[in-house]
This record gives C-alpha cells, structure tokens and sequence, in this order.
C-alpha cells in the first residue's frame, strides 16, 4: 500500500538533492546534460518539508552523554531552502552557485532548533550535442564548508557522516569537490531522458561517495511536464559493502511542473525514501557534534518522504548579435538582415531594396534596385494590367481588359473580342463574331441566330425555312435519322423513329403488357413471357410442362410428390406415405395397417365428448406400433359439426385426447403435430380424414426421436 500511497505524491517536487536540486529547467535530482543558451541567467528558489513534521531518529530517541535515552517530540518539523543561480557566458559552459539554508524544529534536551546556512557550492558543466537528439555534458562541483555546526538534529546528505560516523547536521565540515558524466536524449517533444552518475570527494575523510540518477520526462502539453526520478547517494567501501547501500539515500522522485510565459517555472514534487516502501527501517547509527552536546541515534539514509514547491526563471541577458547589424538578437526583430545594411534601433532595414520606400510602408519588399516604384514601394503599371510596367511589352492595353505573361491583350479564339469581354472565348476561327464576341448563327446552320427557332441544331442536319429539322411523320426524330419515317401520329418511338419496343420482345411498348421481358425470351402477342400450362413456371425454365391447372409444384415448375411414393400431391390421397411402402394409384398403402386412412377411420369419440370408445384404442395402438418401428411422426386433425356451439374447443380436446393416449405409451411428444382451424373436407378418404378425424404420418430426423 505504501507503493500505491507513494504513486499519488506524484504531483510534488523534492528538496534533499544529491547535490542540490533544480540546477537546470529538465529534472530534479537529475539535471539535463544540456546548458542553457549563451547569456541566459537562471534562478531558482526552493521551500521543502518532511511530509510527516518529523526530522528525527528511526527509533523516536536519541541516547546523551550519560547514556540516557530521550525521547524525543514526533512534531518537531524540518524543513530546507535552496536558492541556485546559474549563468552562460560562452556556448555550453554554464557556471552556478547553491545556497542551502536548513531548519530544524525543537528537540528535547538541546538547543538545536533554528534557521542556519548550509555549505554553498559551485558549479560548472560543460556540454556537447549529437545527432539532434542526444547531449553529453561534464559537470563539476566544489563544496565549501559554509553551514553552521552549532545547528540542526538531522544530517541532509551522507557525506555529512564521517568514516567514525560522527556528523554535522547542516554540514560536512570539510571542503569537498565532485565531478560527473551526464546523458540526455530529446527522444520526441514529449519525451526526454535524462541520466547521470558522479564522485564526490570529501577533503580530509577518507570516504568517497557515487553520485547518481536517471529519470523521465514527459510533456504532453506544452503547460505541462511531468517528471518521474530514481536517485541516490552511496559511499564507496570495500567492506558490508551491501550493509552500507542499505543505509544510503535512495530515493524515487516524482514531480509535475508547470511551464509559464516567460521563461518562468513553477515544480511541485515529492522525495519518497527506500524506508518508505519497506517493512524494516534501514539507518546508520551516528553520534551528533552539533551544539555543545554529543548525541548518538540512528537516522535513516533518506527521510520517508519530503515535499517541495519551486519556483524557476531564467532571463535573457545574451549580447550576441548575429546578423552583425548592431542591434544585439534578444533585441533584434530582423535577425537575418543582410550585411551592410542600414537598420533602426530593432535591428530592421530602413529600406532594404532601396527604392526610397522605407519598409515599414513599403508593400513590395525586394525590389530590384533602379526601378522606377509608386508611393507603395512597387514597380509602376502605368496601363493597370497587372503587369509591371518593366515587364509589360504593351504599355497602353485599354484598362479591363484581358492581359497575357507579357501584358498584352489576351484574346484565345482570335476573334477580335478580349477575353474578359469575349462570351464566346471559344468561337471557330475565321467565323464571323458579333460585339460580344459570338457566332452569328451558332449552329452554322445557314439560318442566323435572331432568324433561327433551332439555334441548337446539329451540324449537317435538313431544315426547314426557320432552322429547325424536318420531320415529315411528326414524331420528334429528324427525318434524317428516322429508319421509320412513317410512324403513326402520338406513337411512341425510339431515338431511330421506329415504334419503342423498350424490352426488344418483338411487341412495340404501346401493346406490351410485360414491358420489362428479359432478353431472348419467347412472347406471346401481349408481350409475355410464355407459360402454357398456367403454373407460374415460364416455359424456358418449366421442366413440365404440361402439369395439370392448380397443381402443387416444385422451383422447376413440376408436381410435387412430398412423400415419394410416385403419386403427385396432387393426386394423392394419403399423403405422407413412407419410403419403400407399396400403395395404389391413389397413393395409399396397399397394406392396410399401413393405411393411416382406414386407421382414422376407426378412431371414434362419445357424442359432444372429448372421451374415447374402448374400439377407438386398437386402432391407436396399431399407431403406436408403427411410430415405434419407424423413424415417423404424426400430424393429427379434429373437425366437429357445425352444430356443436364450441366447435373449436371440443376439436382441441378430441386432438389432445389423441396425443395422450400415444405419448402415454411412450411416444416421444416432440414427434405428434396438432392442426387447428382445418376447413372440413366432405372426401372422407383424403388425407387420413374419417369426416372427424385426420391422422397424417410425418418424415422426422432420427436424432429427434427416442421412441
């Protein structure tokens, strides 16, 4: 749960740094291998707590000189300020100052609390691009051993520990001098990686430290950048060399910064320690020099977690000018003015084609120099063409008028008429045009176009004294395409002049009752496709072509014969007869317990009754029998008299009577049919009828069947 409690910090930014924190705009404990541009000055300001109010030892009490343990107030806070300065004077170099300043909280038994400074540092880093994505810097630090030993419970950094772990809290006590390898890749605008791993020296102990950190950052708006650190600080030893990365700073750093106009930066991060995240407390166990009494505890390598909000800005103090025109380029507006060339105070041209149009008028920048320009600053067009006058080999062109490349008047069909004016751009060569720029007779039909009803007449057409085509039989084809110039009045005709006949049956359109006959089908004289035998199967594809009127047929216009048995439905008196039993020219078996029909026909109920006589039963029985030794089922129909007042009620019970009585006897129900509603039948051997009952076997899968 720690982990997951850790993970929810992300939105805050850490103070106990390896060094110091926020030395550049990318990362926290882990700056970019990048300097920043010539001649910006950087700096940052930093406030930072333990999350928890409580800066002391792991184990709530420290022992005095008497050997005493005290306890020690869990409420006592503790806090740091950081303040950092940077500034590049030369490409890639970049030199800093720290300046650390510690609080500690009241702790019983001493006079420790209060605000004092720590040990300052300076800073250099030089830095090499490569490839446009990754940069690799050097940097060095010196610390000098500023802060105040008379102060403070809590040591910020390891090194404040000395090999007889004895320390200061706000200070090493001695000079110290680092110096690191860094590596950043911009893989995208949104993503960059920054690492670094550095030694750090302490003057006069014999410990060194490893210095090190990588971290992400990822910025998915430009407001926004989002940072996620891993970093550390561990003494080098040849010795419980594991014990001592146990005890050592190692910290996971997540932070969310907010980009500002302005160069201007506002971080919110948190420290989470490896304490933190771990059942067992690890520490080093210490004997404070601070004030005028010795204490020894045990303190962890890193605090649990810290909480830190800084603020950032850079200025721009370059005095670079590029362009060499004077005006240096943060002040500069034209920063690629050509050399020689006579600028105002931000750095632009006075009039840079020196056409005696000063810029900021000047609406044709970049004229060629000698020509002769209007108060725009734009070579003259005296004849308004659009064509500059230096360029125009037509200097007088009448104004609108169509112009080409060389300013001269543009006229496509050679007509006489520019272009603008034309109406007629694409008129024949040689025809005589009128002031608009059109052919006087348009159709060149010999009729000119104020004489001409048919203005639109195809070329080569005969005409009558108005222009228009002849037309002798009236019907709208000009007498030079009709094939049938002879057309009776009103018909319908095609675009030959002939009768339309749209479906090329043979039957013109105007007696076609089938007007939409596929192609190549035979027709009888109403333009219908043939079906001699009524069936509803056209003759081309009725493979029977003599079934008998009303007959039930399959797709391909032939009798069905549902049960196989060689009798067509039609003809069939005892439908539903099974595979390989014989029956007669009717279609009914010849055996006659075979014979649904005379099965029915014994199938009797009491008067107005649902109730079954005894004689009935032999004859369901025989049914039974014959469901059980064949993969059948059975469809059952009941018609009452008309007289009886509920006809339909009574016929559902004499039906369901029947279903019972089989599926009693162990007949699948999912292999008996009811039929309602059936219209009465006077043909008492059709269908298995008796006049009231119909008993119909049914072919049915085998995997549906039990019995």
């Amino acid at each position: 749960m720690k982990f997951f409690a850790s993970i929810l910090l992300f939105s805050a930014v850490t103070v106990l740094a390896q060094v110091s924190p926020l030395q550049s705009i990318s990362g926290i404990h882990v700056p970019s291998a990048k300097t920043n541009d010539k001649g910006f000055l950087y700096l940052s300001g930093s406030y930072s707590m333990i999350s928890d109010g409580n800066p002391l030892s792991i184990d709530g009490f420290y022992t005095n000189e008497e050997g005493e343990q005290v306890e020690l107030n869990s409420k006592a806070p503790s806090n740091d300020e950081n303040f950092y300065i940077s500034f590049v004077p030369l490409d890639n170099f970049e030199f800093g100052l720290d300046i650390p300043v510690h609080y500690d909280g009241k702790i019983s038994g001493g006079e420790l609390d209060g605000f004092a400074l720590g040990d300052m540092e300076l800073t250099a880093k030089w830095s090499i691009n490569a490839l446009d994505v990754f940069s690799f810097g050097v940097s060095g630090e010196i610390l000098l051993p500023t802060g105040l030993k008379s102060k403070g419970f809590r040591p910020r950094h390891s090194w404040h520990i000395d090999f007889d772990n004895n320390s200061y809290a706000y200070t090493a006590g001695n000079w110290g001098i680092g110096a690191n390898l860094h590596l950043s890749a911009e893989l995208n605008k949104y993503l960059t990686v920054n690492s670094y791993a550095g030694v750090l020296k302490i003057h006069d102990n014999d410990e060194n430290y490893v210095l090190w950190g990588a971290g992400l950052i990822i910025t998915p708006i430009n407001l926004v950048s989002v940072t996620l650190e891993v970093s550390g600080e561990t003494p080098i030893k040849m010795h419980n060399v594991l014990d001592y990365i146990e005890q050592s700073p190692l910290r996971m750093t997540p932070a969310m910064r907010l980009n500002l106009p302005n160069y201007t930066y506002l971080t919110i991060s948190s420290d989470v320690g490896i304490n933190y995240l771990k059942d067992k407390k690890a520490g080093r166990d210490i004997q404070l020099k601070s004030g005028d009494k010795n204490m020894r505890f045990k303190v962890a390598g890193t605090p649990d977690v810290s909480v830190a909000v800084t603020a950032s800005k850079m200025f721009n103090l370059s005095w670079s000018d590029s362009d060499g025109d004077g005006v240096i380029d943060r002040r500069d507006l034209c920063t690629n003015t050509a050399p020689g060339m006579a600028v105002n105070s931000r750095g632009c041209p006075v009039d840079e084609d020196q056409d005696g149009v000063m810029n900021i008028v000047d609406l044709c920048l970049g004229t060629m120099r000698g020509l002769a320009v209007d108060y725009n600053g734009c070579p003259l067009d005296l004849d308004h063409d659009g064509v500059y006058d230096y360029l125009d080999l037509c200097l007088n062109t009448p104004e609108g008028f169509a112009v080409d490349e060389d300013g001269c008047t543009l006229d496509s069909d050679h007509d006489g008429i520019d272009d603008n004016n034309d109406k007629c751009p694409d008129s024949r060569p040689g025809e005589q045009s009128d002031e608009f720029g059109c052919s006087i007779d348009s159709d060149h039909d010999g009729i000119p176009n104020d004489k001409d009803q048919c203005p639109d007449t195809p070329e080569g057409i005969s005409i009558d004294e108005v222009g228009c085509p002849l037309d002798f039989d009236k019907d709208g084809v000009p007498n030079d395409y009709d094939k049938c110039p002879n057309s009776e009045p009103g018909e319908k005709v095609n675009s030959w002049g002939c009768p339309s006949d749209m479906d090329n049956d043979g039957v013109p359109d105007v007696k076609d009752s089938c007007p939409e006959t596929p192609a190549g089908m035979k027709v009888d004289e109403f333009g219908c496709r043939l079906d001699q035998d009524k069936d509803g199967i056209y003759d081309e594809e009725d493979q029977c072509k003599d079934t008998p009127e009303g007959a039930p047929i399959d797709e391909n216009g032939c009798p069905i014969d549902s049960d196989g048995d060689g009798v067509p439905d039609w003809a069939d008196h005892c439908m539903g007869s099974l595979p390989n039993v014989k029956t007669d020219a009717n279609g009914c078996p010849l055996n006659s317990k075979l014979n649904f029909n005379d099965i029915a026909k014994r199938v009797r109920f009491k008067s107005r009754d649902s109730v079954l006589y005894n004689s009935s039963y032999t004859a369901l029985n025989d049914i039974v029998a014959y469901m059980r030794e064949y993969p059948i089922g059975l469809m059952i129909q009941c018609l009452v008299d008309d007289d009886f007042d509920d006809t339909a009620r009574l016929a559902r019970q004499r039906m369901e009577a029947i279903l019972n009585y089989i599926t009693g006897k162990g007949i699948k129900k999912n292999r008996i049919f009811i039929q309602e509603d059936k219209e009465r039948d006077d043909d008492t051997n059709k269908k298995g009828k008796t006049g009231v009952i119909s008993l119909t076997p049914v072919e049915m899968q085998e995997e549906n069947l039990l019995h």
